[in-house]
């Protein structure tokens, strides 16, 4: 008998030895047959055929029929192949389990990964890919923008509630800058009609589905923050992200709702 190699490794990762993965094939092929013939067809010697052949039955490959000689018959492939499928998908989904367990155990001891960034330009790219990857919400609390950021946040903000994302802000009505004030509810609430407004300080909060932060400070003089001086902390920590989520939430229920007919 020819033995199929890919057939014989396959045989051998399912649990087999070679001699158990030859014998089983070779009572594939030919049928019920006693251990002198398999051994002589499978090549397995004769000195090992009868315990290759006890552990194939231990393991529900093939059954024995009684008789002068023992006959063996190879169990129907398919039946048998599926249950050692389905006992290596529960073990497989038993070791993900358990291994992701202790994998997020090990992350959550981990140091918070924490990014700085500096200069409206790269922070203003930091926002727009975080709002790129939102799924379900987008709130932006505190009073730090620029005009230039103001007008892709927006776009961004258009696209996300297009897609079914709640968006929400808190902010002070307006919000002076060394060479003009900008109006925040008017730039915002077209595109946003969730506008709350609570005195807030100089810096802006940035969270995407509780998952990430963006935290952006800036020098303040006289109540005027200087865009020219700004820095932003972004990391991707979920404990930090909900923590500010709460927070933003439990500010949202005192802020005050901005009567948009009314300016």
């Amino acid at each position: 008998m020819m033995l199929d190699e890919k057939m014989l490794d396959t045989l051998q990762r399912m649990g087999l030895t070679y001699y158990g993965a030859s014998a089983y094939m070779a009572l594939v092929e030919m049928g019920p047959s006693a251990a002198a013939r398999i051994a002589e067809e499978s090549g397995v010697p004769r000195s090992k055929i009868y315990e290759v052949l006890k552990r194939l039955e231990e393991e529900n490959w093939v059954k024995v029929e009684k008789g002068r000689p023992l006959t063996y018959k190879a169990n129907h492939p398919r039946d048998t192949i599926e249950e050692r499928k389905s006992i290596l998908y529960s073990d497989i989904d038993y070791a993900s389990t358990e291994l992701s367990r202790v994998y997020e155990h090990h992350i959550e001891k981990d140091a918070p990964k924490v990014w700085q960034f500096r200069g409206m330009d790269n922070i203003l790219s930091r926002e727009l890919d975080m709002m790129s990857r939102a799924k379900q919400e987008i709130i932006f609390l505190g009073a730090l923008y620029s005009p230039e950021e103001i007008d892709q946040i927006k776009k961004h903000m258009s696209r996300a509630k297009r897609k079914g994302i709640s968006v929400r802000i808190i902010t002070r009505p307006a919000l002076s800058l060394k060479d003009r004030t900008v109006d925040l509810v008017k730039e915002f609430s077209p595109v946003v009609p969730d506008i709350k407004l609570l005195k807030t300080p100089f810096i802006k909060f940035v969270v995407i589905d509780g998952k990430e932060i963006l935290i952006m400070f800036s020098k303040v003089s006289e109540d005027v923050p200087d865009l020219d001086n700004v820095v932003a902390i972004w990391t991707p920590n979920r404990d930090i992200a909900s923590l500010m989520q709460s927070n933003f939430n439990m500010m949202w229920g005192i802020a005050e709702p901005v009567e948009i007919g009314a300016r």
